[in-house]
């Protein structure tokens, strides 16, 4: 490709697909950035340098890419369309320290991709996430421990603000505890559905999260997630009642669970903080310990 064209261009890009024959594709969730000053604002948040290692997730037509490419980063980008993977291996090749892995992210090994960087290395997430992966997607992060000095992602609207929900807001559920517990997260600013093509029905967000010090031990943190995502399938329920259901136990003995990590019984999940979880969390662990 002689010359770099203007992928931040609708008319840019619908060219560049006419060439390689390829289409918006909807059940993969593309809608693809095309505003430029977006796209400096994420990379700028992200504070993306020479040097750095970065990890890109649906690139789409490569926007977000060319900038962090212009950075001088070491930059891995995973894209599950094996089209778009042509389009951004032309697109891409004056940058050798880009590479580009054809894969689907839900079932990505994140050990693996973090071992090609340096040893050591600190590395960050920058990313335009496809809508219809973007819960999955983050349970994946945290289950692996957000693997991450730290991360810029632009999510629909309505997930980002369950990503860093606080207790008693009306998006706070599993997943805002999860994301609180793993990192500290920060909306950065509002994005109009009217800079993407095609134009999604939705308004997004661009989201910023930084790795937070875990409450928890690794073997306890299992127990976490059981609690925490068992007790907010029925969030309308009292807390005693969903750890009932959860955890099968005799009344008495989750009474005193309770009353020891200063609960009340009548609460709701939804009032929990990620503290309190993390102390009945503990305080349930090790009474199972000893059941045991």
């Amino acid at each position: 490709m002689a010359e770099l064209p203007d992928i931040t261009s609708p008319r840019e890009i619908m060219k560049l697909f006419r060439h390689y024959g390829l289409q918006p594709l909807r059940h993969l969730g593309q809608n693809f950035l095309i505003d430029a000053n977006v796209v400096r604002k994420i990379v700028a948040a992200a504070e993306v340098g020479p040097g750095d290692s970065v990890i890109e997730v649906g690139p789409g037509a490569g926007a977000l890419t060319v900038t962090i490419a212009r950075s001088g980063a070491n930059l891995v980008v995973l894209e599950i369309d094996r089209g778009l993977v042509r389009l951004l291996g032309d697109l891409l090749q004056p940058w050798p320290t880009v590479r580009i892995l054809e894969q689907d992210v839900l079932k990505s090994d994140w050990k693996e991709l973090i071992t090609t960087f340096k040893h050591g290395a600190p590395i960050k997430l920058v990313s335009n996430l496809p809508y219809n992966i973007s819960g999955p997607f983050m349970y994946n992060l945290f289950e692996e421990g957000f693997p991450f000095n730290g991360a810029v992602l632009m999510f629909q609207k309505e997930v980002a603000h369950r990503l860093v929900a606080t207790p008693g807001d009306s998006d706070y559920g599993a997943l805002s505890v999860i994301s609180r517990y793993y990192t500290e997260g920060k909306i950065l600013f509002a994005v109009s559905k009217n800079v993407f093509w095609p134009r999604p029905k939705v308004g997004s967000a661009v989201l910023k999260l930084q790795p937070r010090f875990r409450i928890l031990n690794t073997e306890e943190e299992p127990l976490f997630w059981k609690l925490v995502q068992g007790v907010f399938q029925q969030r309308r329920k009292t807390i005693q009642n969903s750890m009932l259901r959860v955890f099968a136990l005799p009344r008495p003995l989750l009474n005193g669970l309770l009353d020891e990590a200063s609960i009340d019984p009548s609460s709701r999940p939804e009032e929990l903080s990620v503290e309190q979880f993390a102390k009945l969390t503990r305080i349930t662990y090790n009474n199972f310990n000893k059941l045991s």
